[in-house]
């Protein structure tokens, strides 16, 4: 999610008599505080270290620094999580921390507006305001005072309870209590993740949830993700690619009717309960069955070599599934699974398919993939499967 662009205050009334960079001034001092105070996201420290040494020098300045590191855009990703955590109140000036104490851009107007009146002057618009370390410097006490002032906020228990992580803990918790528990999953600490080992003892499955980076106390959002793995293939495909892969199928829930994208559910506030109870209805539906279905090896292996890997709802058909045919099915299966899937495809990728097979036949070998699973193409060649 972006907190704010240059791009957004150049149209309108911006002023013709001043740059467009001038748009990104105040950004350019929040992210200068933010940093200063360690809360630059990773790619910022493992891509621009050196350039956020020299900010810290005052070598460079916030606004140089948004332009020439982040594209004039200040992102979640620039930010760590207790940056984002604060920039999610801060920044907003509609979260209920602004409505309280004042939001960042209330905050930065009212600086220099005052500092500008005990000169006997006034700014025309904000975007006047000077691009100095001086003007820095008026601003961070305000900063370091808010900051303060919210570490105090957002620790009480009124506030801490709309805290976006903790509400996206609170409906991974309750889902795997309501629809998980009584089937036999277990989770992990956190309530993330659920598992389940099979009959066999050797099939696992999971069903995880993850939260959208760009959540904040009143727009919490997360997708459901399912994953069927097994031991024995892990150490299967080790011996043949000399990596071993234990995925079986993956997949998450979706609109069948939009099976490419997966389904984002609002958990914030009141919508908790509604979209509980809709994750728990498809969980009964889609999720519960699949498992099932894989808990029972040899009708699972028919499924897939008779009807490919698509699952309404759950995943599209793609050739994931084929190790674990040639793994535990039988060459026939895998055949026609394979066959199903090279059928599927838009034509582009079956020439992508069968230009993969002339480059084997002719003795070519090579470690990258030139498209999406080409290694499962590569699989299904060194197993003796022939395209259709």
């Amino acid at each position: 999610m972006a907190y704010d662009r240059i791009d957004w205050h150049s149209g309108g009334d911006y002023p013709a008599d001043l740059p467009e960079e001038n748009g990104g001034i105040h950004i350019g001092m929040f992210l200068t505080w933010a940093f200063s105070h360690g809360m630059a996201g990773e790619g910022h420290l493992e891509e621009s270290a050196e350039a956020l040494k020299r900010l810290k020098q005052r070598e460079l300045t916030g606004l140089e620094y948004l332009v020439e590191y982040c594209d004039g855009k200040f992102w979640d990703e620039d930010l760590d999580e207790r940056g984002n955590a604060f920039a999610t109140d801060y920044y907003d000036g509609q979260s209920a921390f602004a409505a309280q104490y004042g939001s960042y851009l209330n905050d930065y107007c009212e600086v220099f507006n005052r500092q500008a009146a005990e000169h006997g002057r006034e700014y025309p618009t904000i975007y006047h305001v000077e691009n100095t370390w001086a003007n820095y410097d008026r601003l961070q006490p305000l900063l370091d005072k808010r900051y303060a002032q919210w570490e105090v906020w957002s620790e009480d228990p009124s506030h801490r309870k709309l805290d976006p992580k903790a509400q996206f803990l609170q409906a991974c918790q309750q889902t795997g209590e309501q629809f998980l528990q009584a089937e036999g999953f277990k989770s992990n600490k956190a309530g993330t993740v659920w598992k389940k080992t099979a009959a066999d003892k050797d099939t696992v499955f999971e069903l995880s949830f993850h939260p959208e980076s760009y959540n904040t106390r009143t727009d919490v959002r997360m997708t459901v993700n399912l994953r069927i793995a097994s031991k024995q293939l892990k150490k299967w495909t080790a011996g043949q690619a000399g990596r071993g892969d234990d995925t079986v199928l993956f997949g998450s829930l979706r609109r069948p009717q939009k099976s490419s994208s997966a389904i984002v559910w609002q958990i914030a506030g009141s919508q908790l309960d509604s979209s509980l109870h809709e994750i728990g209805q498809m969980i009964g539906e889609r999720v519960l069955p699949l498992f099932e279905l894989f808990a029972d090896r040899s009708r699972a292996l028919e499924q897939l070599a008779a009807c490919g890997a698509g699952f309404p709802g759950i995943c599209d058909a793609e050739s994931g599934p084929l190790a674990y045919l040639l793994c535990f099915g039988t060459g026939e299966q895998a055949q026609r699974f394979f066959a199903h899937y090279f059928s599927s495809r838009p034509s582009p990728w079956r020439r992508n398919i069968q230009q993969t097979y002339k480059r084997l036949q002719e003795g070519e070998a090579w470690d990258y993939s030139a498209y999406f699973r080409e290694n499962d193409i590569k699989l299904a060649f060194k197993n003796g499967l022939v395209i259709p």
